[in-house]
């Protein structure tokens, strides 16, 4: 019988038909990750290679009728002026060679019923792409969650188009620019709510402002509001007011790539560490996995006196993805800094599972159990989503138990 440290989920399908597996595999999830892989080989899901990725960064923006026809969103766009990351020393050069434009580019998308709501009243969900750190645009995954938004908490969703990592081979590391893009865009948003300077974002109450980040945009929402409490620590002006709220969902976070999970799925036909070390490369260069990187480049090295004032977190993971223990550690780092956090690891879940297979129970009660913590910091009730919840939970327990009688049959 094969031992948990021998057998890698992403390393080769498992064959559904062998019943000899280690019992201690259950932690893991066995029957639901086989599932996931005969949806994979039948083309069901495909996880995204770095080819993909860097061909997302030249997607076609959707039209102003896509995203009312598809979506029911009204869509603004802004270019605002960078602030904090004009500072870097190889600015002038990446903006001349990487960069198509020298201001941050954000996406604002809201309901016809944002613009019938009272000065200042409206929650506001800062949105960051993930991409691994090189893919991605600031309409990727976001007018969904937008729609979502707005028909449950009436919020005002806005995306950054934070400059991308170019390929290693580039040989110019982006540093801590991504972070300041992020926080420079947070930092204006934050200004403009509940004032007349923006006909949208001046219904928005800035004393709500959540911010959201998936995948590599979970670690930049980290680090942006790191920027942001070290900032008010320190009285700026750049940081004049606290965040509400802080979304972590599969969050990439550690450089180094080198726990636990990174070593256990390294391989494989989901998103793997090397696909993880990937990216570091392509935004560090040879800095990744050295001492010569910053808390605002990487946020798992920070301590717990970096992260004092954070706002409430609600931080996720999969079970079987390499950002699962960099995500633990993280949440202890805010624990042991008494911010209110809480932590939710998915049993069998592959990096993004809940986005490339939504159906499945799992990535159902995954979804909808951070709409639960939305809902509990926003102070909405909603009836619709715990009837929900409670009916998918009940589901999937079942699913959970029947995998594990198949186990020991």
């Amino acid at each position: 019988m094969a031992s948990l440290d021998s057998i890698s989920y992403l390393e080769v399908p498992l064959n559904p038909y062998i019943a000899d597996y280690d019992l201690s595999l259950q932690s893991y999830s066995e029957f639901e990750t086989r599932r996931w892989y005969g949806l994979e080989k039948d083309h069901s899901i495909k996880r995204a290679d770095w080819r993909s990725q860097r061909k997302r960064r030249n997607t076609k923006t959707p039209t102003d009728e896509y995203v009312w026809h598809e979506y029911g969103l009204l869509r603004d766009t802004q270019q605002i002026p960078r602030l904090a990351s004009c500072c870097g020393p190889d600015y002038r050069r990446l903006v001349n060679d990487k960069v198509i434009t020298e201001d941050v580019g954000i996406v604002i998308a809201y309901s016809t019923k944002v613009q019938e709501a009272k000065l200042g009243t409206l929650p506001c969900i800062f949105y960051i792409h993930g991409g691994n750190r090189y893919g991605g645009t600031p309409y990727s995954g976001f007018l969904e969650r937008a729609k979502e938004w707005a028909s449950r908490f009436d919020a005002i969703a806005v995306s950054v188009d934070y400059r991308l990592s170019p390929n290693a081979s580039d040989e110019s590391p982006t540093g801590e620019e991504p972070t300041n893009d992020c926080f420079d865009a947070l930092a204006w948003v934050y200004r403009r709510l509940g004032t007349d300077e923006d006909n949208i974002l001046k219904h928005g109450d800035r004393t709500k402002i959540i911010v959201f980040g998936t995948s590599a945009g979970g670690g930049l929402a980290a680090s942006t509001v790191m920027k942001w409490c070290h900032e008010g620590r320190k009285g700026s002006a750049m940081a004049p007011g606290g965040l509400y709220g802080l979304v972590l969902e599969a969050p990439q976070l550690d450089d180094r790539c080198n726990t636990r999970s990174h070593g256990k799925f390294k391989n494989g036909n989901m998103f793997t560490s090397r696909d993880a070390e990937q990216g570091w490369n392509a935004s560090l260069g040879a800095r990744r996995g050295t001492k010569n990187v910053s808390i605002f480049e990487a946020p798992a090295r920070a301590t717990d006196a970096d992260v004092e004032g954070f706002p409430p977190t609600y931080v996720e993971v999969g079970m079987a993805e390499p950002f699962r223990d960099e995500a633990e550690d993280f949440y202890n780092t805010l624990h042991k800094a008494n911010v209110e956090v809480e932590m939710k690891v998915w049993d069998g879940g592959f990096h993004g599972f809940f986005t490339a297979d939504p159906d499945a129970l799992v990535s159902r009660l995954c979804n909808l159990t951070k709409l639960r913590w939305l809902c509990r910091r926003l102070g909405v009730q909603n009836e619709s989503i715990e009837n929900e919840y409670e009916e998918v939970k009940e589901a999937y327990d079942a699913r959970q138990k029947e995998g594990r009688a198949r186990l020991v049959a």
